[in-house]
């Protein structure tokens, strides 16, 4: 081919590629945009040890630093605190209780015949006191009020026919499986109960009066509570129980 030919053959490819593509200036134009920002996760504990932009690569981030803090003396009371020590509380004593007769009625077992008067203790002292057991009585007296006939000007009538004297009455301790220590604060009561069968109660070979009053001592005093109202107990053949302090009976 000669040089005209090679010519044709040059501006005839020339056409075909710029018929094939179209009118360039129909293209769209497409904006350059910047790359999209890598995102990272960076752990807590590797932001500390991480080093500077111009570090990385040359060496391996090492342990976090330890954190250091100062160790105060806390101002609280010791671990083992001294036991506190507190001074025992007192026994009462008949000084400082007043005795009062209580409703008679059924004990607890319910027998048929059988009575139950409890005898109330208040602690009138500004103290607390303590009671443990069983108090001790004497009976004394003949609470049978004298009769009289009409227009009899006797002193004696309408009144006890004694008011002293000892009783034979036999006191035996009720049976107890556990005694309550009892703290008795100031204005408080407590009881402790008499068991007895009446003397009107069938099988009963002697009839006793009632007694005019009993005495009372609470353990560890000799001095007596005397009580003296209409106690009305007449127990068959002169035998009664009496229960501990705060124990049902």
């Amino acid at each position: 081919m000669g040089m005209w030919g090679r010519h044709l053959a040059a501006a005839g490819l020339l056409a075909i590629t710029v018929t094939g593509c179209g009118d360039i200036g129909d293209l769209p134009s497409v904006e350059p945009q910047a790359p999209a920002a890598a995102t990272a996760t960076v752990r807590q504990s590797d932001t500390s040890s991480a080093p500077p932009d111009g570090d990385r690569g040359a060496r391996s981030p090492g342990p976090p630093a330890p954190i250091r803090t100062t160790a105060t003396s806390p101002k609280t009371a010791p671990v083992n605190p001294p036991p506190r020590t507190s001074a025992p509380v007192p026994a009462c004593t008949s000084r400082a209780l007043t005795a009062s007769l209580g409703h008679t009625g059924l004990p607890a077992t319910g027998r048929s015949g059988w009575f139950a008067t409890p005898i109330l203790l208040r602690n009138h002292s500004g103290s607390t006191c303590h009671l443990r057991g069983w108090p001790g009585l004497a009976f004394f007296g003949d609470g049978v009020i004298q009769g009289c006939s009409q227009g009899d000007p006797s002193p004696r009538c309408g009144k006890p026919l004694s008011t002293s004297g000892p009783r034979a009455f036999s006191v035996t301790r009720a049976s107890a499986h556990d005694l309550p220590d009892i703290l008795l604060a100031p204005a408080r009561t407590t009881f402790f109960t008499i068991v007895w069968q009446g003397s009107y109660a069938g099988g009963c070979v002697r009839f006793v009066d009632p007694a005019y009053g009993v005495e009372i001592r609470v353990p560890g005093d000799s001095r007596a509570l005397s009580l003296t109202s209409d106690i009305q107990i007449s127990p068959c053949e002169g035998e009664l129980q009496v229960g501990p302090f705060g124990v049902v009976s």
